[in-house]
């Protein structure tokens, strides 16, 4: 079961990093979006079909006990960053699913055909306005989120290297050391 987890997290991880690199780079970028929308449907798949140590509750913080003396080790500072993270990812893929509309995985963006009004071509052209708007707040919002996502990750590494370093190289599959006795 954890070994599952650690190759989920890592293939998360790789290609979310991949996919912020490469913002620049068009469809490299947009096949790398989509590979991390296929890992979060797998992993909401798990979540909700798997065992509980797998289910969404996993993100939710719970403060009870959280005292001045373990505020840094409390299990709610992880949780409340793995939170962060995962909606920061989610709303990062929907942005970017939004813009693409399906183009960089050889879906053709269906086309509603409209009615020709006599205007001279006005209609067609405020509405490309209006769409030029929306991508480009779309565009906007993509990049503000990946940019918090970035700053969620910084926080969550940090933290696990301060305060849970044990944790940190379990998770990148870093050997634990035995005791010896």
């Amino acid at each position: 079961m954890m070994n599952k987890i650690r190759l989920y997290h890592c293939t998360l991880a790789s290609l979310a990093i991949l996919a912020y690199l490469t913002g620049e780079m068009g469809i490299v970028h947009a096949w790398l979006g989509y590979g991390v929308a296929l890992v979060i449907a797998l992993r909401l798949l798990w979540a909700l079909f798997g065992s509980r140590q797998v289910g969404l509750m996993r993100f939710y913080p719970s403060f009870e006990g959280l005292r001045a003396d373990n505020m840094f080790t409390h299990p709610a500072i992880s949780k409340v960053l793995m939170l962060g993270i995962a909606v920061s990812l989610v709303a990062v893929v929907s942005t970017g699913v939004a813009m693409d509309r399906g183009k960089a995985i050889g879906m053709a963006n269906v086309s509603i055909v409209t009615t020709s009004f006599a205007d001279d071509g006005k209609r067609g052209h405020r509405e490309g306005n209006r769409e030029g708007k929306e991508e480009g707040f779309l565009s906007e919002a993509h990049e503000f989120l990946a940019n918090m996502l970035l700053l969620f990750v910084g926080m969550h590494v940090t933290y696990l290297v301060l305060f849970k370093r044990p944790l940190a190289k379990f998770m990148v599959f870093v050997p634990m050391q035995t005791r010896k006795d």
